[in-house]
């Protein structure tokens, strides 16, 4: 018998489920983007349901600007989603701040130059790849050592400082900034620590919008075809927009058979875009040439909001649990030295109180031999 989870109202769930504004990504540049977007109509389809696209910027030229200008002649949202070069590392985190800024910076001279309207910067915080790939080698064992030597990450003041100073000049050129980040930023926000940001090189920002990203390439076939729902219902309270979609595919939009996603991937991801529909009102989706070489997207312009999703309720219960574990280690760590020091307080005072008692028993018996001794002068 399989058990599901709905969510139920709560404050923090959405009261009505009008259909929640969708940005989708994409990682298509220049000559590629266009076709997609020309080519196939896809241009047309999102200026009807008025969708978003946050466009993977890594070449500054003309062919870009022009896929540009005409997102801004049809009224869609753009978001420039900012990535840094392969040999760089794609996205953002404590190591290479500086090239962050630069990025940022080279952007808004291109935008500017050719007169582009963007909506929102959109800044992409994730471990460095060199990190993950440890991690994929070696497993837990690599991920608690980076846990245990977090607190000897010097790079995370200058960085925190550098990202903050470059939210506030992005502000000042006129866009919204929108972070993409790993929702264990929740949890280590929840405990009052920087202990994950420091294990895993990323950093908490104070973003416009800031999107949890729930997407399903976790793949575990024990529990489930995957966690993304669980993960959604979980994190959403506390989540101003969700991420959802599916990483591990291979874009290719001439080739609709090279995209490989999971036989159930349309049934996922329907559950997740109404389990997000439920704490947010903006979804971004990933990807979009995923959903064009697949025929999704008639299938999202006609998906019936109102609908109640359904979460087995086995993912739902091993999130949770991993959560509070989580929560425990975080706070465990926060608090040890108070907790030692506590330790040692309690020590001295059950050793003080044995000694009183000690000291009691030993005046009560006393008495009792003063008592005999004089009985026995008493009998002589």
């Amino acid at each position: 018998m399989n058990l599901h989870y709905a969510p139920g109202s709560t404050e923090q769930t959405r009261i009505t489920f009008a259909r929640p504004q969708l940005i989708f990504f994409t990682e298509l540049e220049d000559n590629r983007l266009r076709q997609l977007l020309l080519d196939n109509g896809v241009l047309a389809e999102l200026a009807t349901h008025q969708y978003g696209l946050a466009l993977a910027i890594v070449v500054l030229n003309e062919t870009q600007a022009e896929v540009v200008r005409h997102l801004n002649r049809c009224g869609i949202p753009t978001i420039a989603w900012l990535r840094l070069s392969p040999s760089e590392g794609f996205w953002f985190n404590l190591q290479n701040y500086p090239q962050a800024v630069e990025r940022y910076r080279s952007f808004h001279t291109w935008a500017q130059t050719h007169e582009l309207h963007f909506d929102a910067v959109g800044l992409d915080i994730e471990p460095p790849s060199s990190a993950v790939a440890q991690w994929q080698q070696w497993g837990l064992r690599s991920i608690l050592r980076h846990l245990w030597l977090a607190h000897e990450n010097v790079l995370y003041p200058a960085a925190r400082a550098a990202y903050n100073d470059l939210i506030v000049e992005i502000h000042h050129d006129g866009y919204e900034v929108h972070t993409y980040q790993l929702p264990l930023l929740a949890d280590d926000r929840r405990a009052g620590t920087t202990l994950v940001q420091r294990a895993f090189d990323i950093l908490d920002l104070p973003a416009d919008v800031e999107v949890l990203m729930c997407l399903s390439n976790i793949s575990l076939e024990h529990v489930g075809h995957d966690l993304s729902g669980a993960l959604i219902a979980s994190y959403g309270p506390s989540a101003d927009s969700i991420g959802v979609g599916h990483t591990g595919a291979a874009h290719d939009t001439t080739d609709p058979d090279a995209v490989k996603l999971p036989p159930s991937w349309w049934a996922s991801l329907q559950r997740d875009l109404l389990l997000a529909a439920h704490y947010t009102d903006v979804i971004y989706v990933f990807s979009l040439e995923v959903c064009v070489a697949h025929g999704i997207l008639p299938h999202i312009a006609a998906l019936n909001w109102e609908q109640e999703p359904r979460l087995h309720l086995r993912q739902h219960l091993l999130i949770s649990i991993m959560r509070l574990s989580l929560l425990f280690l975080l706070l465990l760590a926060r608090f040890h030295r108070m907790l030692l020091a506590w330790m040692g307080w309690v020590l001295a005072a059950v050793l003080c109180i044995q000694h009183v008692r000690r000291r009691y028993a030993a005046r009560i018996r006393q008495p009792d031999r003063t008592d005999a001794g004089q009985s026995d002068l008493e009998g002589q």
